[in-house]
């Protein structure tokens, strides 16, 4: 999330929100005009954690601009942050997907949201220069799947507010995880298992580029030495009984099944694409998906 510097300029102008405790609006907005430069007498890992904190706030200048690209900067760019510090702000951010959780409105979710985007930062991070030990990344893993099916605020953009888009940041810690040599094959299926549970249980169709993001994550699992395709052609298999039940009765549909249906099928199309991009991607599943995918016309 790199902004121009014009229309960084911009967003630290605008009026304030209140935020958490610690250093104040200007110290943070001052130090994303220097590039998060640490500044003198300053510690990059506890400006980290109290970063973190920022990712709850309702001002998106401060979530957005401020919270999120220091975290960026000082832990997946530069490398700023030891790794003891790494896991003391891991289980920050991994306690910041339950406060709130099943609410459907409200600022809370915005602390959800983006802490599942700051973990996407460690999982990257992690990826670079490895730091996450196997019980780590497992937690990780069992945190960021468990919170994809569990959110009910399923909001995207909200004018004057900003992004919520909690579905497409968990996405993007799946990505990443998605790439680890540390994922088995059981941390496999419950990527896929969790990514299909979301889309039959939303309730919606996703607009705001969620589908997509839930794609990638998938993309990245077939990209792996170890990819197993066992999970996703379950789910396809259950996708077809669901969509044959969907049109059991011609033209008198179920509108939920119908959303539920439509949802799953859109992400897999958004794969289908992806894979046809791929210079070598496994073949036998690539086929397997676009002829279940041609059997879902309707």
């Amino acid at each position: 999330m790199r902004l121009a510097a014009s229309a960084l300029s911009l967003l630290l102008a605008l009026p304030a929100a209140a935020g958490p405790p610690g250093h104040g609006r200007a110290f943070w907005t001052g130090l994303a005009a220097r590039d998060f430069a640490i500044p003198e007498g300053e510690s990059a890992a506890t400006l980290a954690l109290e970063a973190a904190d920022l990712l709850s706030s309702p001002d998106p200048v401060l979530r957005d601009v401020v919270g999120y690209e220091a975290l960026a900067r000082w832990v997946y760019r530069d490398g700023l942050i030891p790794p003891a510090d790494l896991e003391g702000l891991r289980l920050r951010l991994q306690a910041g997907l339950k406060k709130g959780i099943g609410e459907t409105s409200g600022d809370a979710a915005y602390g959800r949201s983006f802490s599942a985007l700051g973990l996407s930062i460690l999982a990257a991070a992690d990826l670079k220069t490895p730091w996450l030990g196997q019980e780590a990344f497992d937690g990780l893993l069992t945190a960021s799947t468990g919170y994809l099916t569990t959110e009910k605020d399923l909001r995207g953009f909200v004018p004057g507010s900003g992004w919520v888009h909690a579905t497409a940041h968990t996405a993007d810690v799946l990505k990443f995880l998605a790439r680890s040599p540390k994922l088995t094959s059981s941390g496999q299926a419950r990527i896929v298992e969790s990514v299909a549970g979301r889309l039959r249980t939303a309730g919606v169709v996703f607009t705001w580029g969620e589908d997509e993001r839930l794609a990638l994550a998938l993309l990245s699992l077939t990209r792996r030495k170890d990819f197993d395709p066992k999970p996703l052609e379950t789910w396809l298999s259950s996708l077809a009984t669901e969509n044959t039940a969907l049109w059991k009765n011609g033209p008198a549909i179920e509108p939920a099944a119908f959303v539920a249906v439509r949802a799953q099928k859109q992400t897999l199309v958004h794969l289908a694409a992806l894979l046809a991009r791929e210079e070598a991607p496994p073949q036998a599943f690539r086929q397997a998906l676009n002829d279940a995918l041609g059997r879902l016309a309707g």
